[in-house]
C-alpha cells in the first residue's frame, strides 16, 4: 500500500541557496542529511503536509545515477490568500509573471533560483 506522504525530487544546482528559497515562501525544513559528500533538504508547507519537496544536487545525481530524468516537473500550487502571495513571491527577487484573471481564478507564475517555473492558483472561498 502506498502512504499519504508524497514526496516531489527536485534537482537543483545549489541545495543551500535551494532550500533557502523555499523557506523564504515558507516551507519548512522536514530534514537533512549528507550523503556521499552533498546534502540533500527535505522540505513540506507544514509539520502535517503529505506533499514533501526533497532536494538534491543536480550534478552529484547525475554522476551518480545517470539514467534518471532530473528536469523539474509541472507543479500547480493553490492559495486561499493569493494576494499575499503573489507579494511574498515578489519580494523574493526571482522571476514573477503577471497576476492574472483566468475565468473565476487568479493567477501567476515564478521561477525559482534554477529557473524552473511554478505556477499558483487562487481557490474559490
Amino acid at each position: 500500500m502506498f502512504s499519504n506522504i508524497l514526496q516531489l525530487m527536485l534537482y537543483v544546482s545549489d541545495v543551500e541557496t535551494a532550500s533557502r528559497f523555499w523557506q523564504s515562501l515558507g516551507f519548512l525544513e522536514v530534514s537533512r542529511q549528507d550523503m556521499e559528500g552533498t546534502t540533500i533538504v527535505e522540505l513540506a508547507l507544514n509539520e502535517a503536509s503529505g506533499v514533501h519537496f526533497v532536494l538534491y544536487d543536480r550534478e552529484f545525481f547525475m554522476e551518480h545515477s545517470p539514467g534518471v530524468v532530473t528536469s523539474t516537473p509541472s507543479i500547480m500550487f493553490t492559495t486561499e490568500d493569493i494576494d499575499t502571495l503573489y507579494q511574498n513571491v515578489l519580494s523574493t527577487e526571482v522571476e514573477v509573471g503577471d497576476l492574472i484573471q483566468l475565468e473565476n481564478q487568479l493567477v501567476f507564475n515564478f521561477a525559482d533560483p534554477d529557473g524552473n517555473y511554478f505556477a499558483v492558483t487562487s481557490i474559490e472561498q
